[in-house]
């Protein structure tokens, strides 16, 4: 078990979810596509990393990263970490029956999880602490979400056809 946490797959996918909230938590005011982009492509990665390469550190890393997106970005403990956490429950309850599904429903089933988190963090953010739902962020946000997809998955699939070579 120990091995496979530190090959290069989970390597990199962990460089990318750690070069991608740093960006996403930095407010870029003149470039805020970075932000959206980056923001968007945490998530990407969470989900794929989730769907494809489960084990339990994820909940321990989902955990981590929820709060300190929530300290970081809205100074409250609670959005990111309740979605986060229940994503990954939710995985751990239902991979028997989400594992038998095709790659293309995997991959349609992915971009409708992280649509619906987006959606799921401004929902209890309202709730909790009143912050108004600001649809044209999620608007943004669901844009860059369907435009980055693909380019996604295909980098993806380079990374687990490169570290193949590289073991």
């Amino acid at each position: 078990m120990f091995p496979k946490l530190l090959s290069s797959q989970i390597l990199i996918y962990n460089c990318i979810l750690f070069f991608s909230f740093s960006l996403s938590v930095n407010y870029f005011v003149d470039f805020e596509i970075v932000n959206y982009v980056a923001y968007v492509l945490f998530h990407l990665t969470l989900v794929y990393l989730v769907f494809y390469f489960f084990n339990f550190y994820l909940i321990f890393l989902s955990f981590l990263y929820g709060i300190f997106f929530d300290v970081f970005l809205i100074d409250n403990i609670s959005p990111h970490l309740i979605s986060f956490l229940i994503f990954v429950a939710l995985f751990y309850f239902t991979k028997k029956y989400l594992l038998n599904l095709s790659s293309n429903k995997v991959s349609f089933l992915i971009i409708f999880i992280t649509l619906s988190m987006f959606l799921f963090e401004a929902i209890i953010a309202n709730l909790q602490f009143n912050y108004p739902v600001n649809f044209e962020n999620l608007f943004r946000l669901f844009t860059t979400t369907i435009i980055l997809f693909f380019p996604s998955l295909l980098i993806f699939s380079k990374i687990n056809k490169l570290s193949c070579f590289i073991l």
